[in-house]
């Protein structure tokens, strides 16, 4: 499975570094991973973009808003400690897997299970 941020790359370019972005090709990356993963045989979807830095993957806690010097993602809530962009990529994939699950006809019981996706 692979699960990505659905990121509107042309709000994104209109900022300081616009032309730059949208000659990288960052949302042609995002379609040909898409078709890869069809063409494998690999699960692949998007998932909502707002606040993946910003929430703690094991309890879903909101831990506010980090700087970019801030490397260390830490969880005062559950005290979960990692790296930022570990983190980050975590609450993606709990996204992902409680939406799949949704698609399913079942409940993704994230908080309630501490931190494993738990289904009822």
């Amino acid at each position: 499975m692979i699960f990505v941020e659905d990121i509107d790359f042309r709000t994104w370019a209109k900022g300081m570094l616009g032309k730059h972005t949208l000659d990288a090709g960052f949302g042609q990356f995002a379609s040909i991973l898409q078709w890869v993963c069809w063409k494998r045989g690999v699960y692949f979807d998007k998932v909502e973009k707002d606040y993946t830095s910003q929430v703690c993957p094991q309890c879903d806690a909101h831990t506010g808003k980090k700087e970019l010097k801030d490397r260390v993602h830490y969880c005062p809530e559950c005290g979960y400690t990692t790296h930022r962009d570990i983190a980050a990529a975590q609450v993606i994939r709990n996204r992902g897997v409680c939406a799949l699950l949704s698609q399913r006809g079942r409940k993704c019981l994230w908080r309630q299970s501490g931190g494993d996706c738990a289904t009822v």
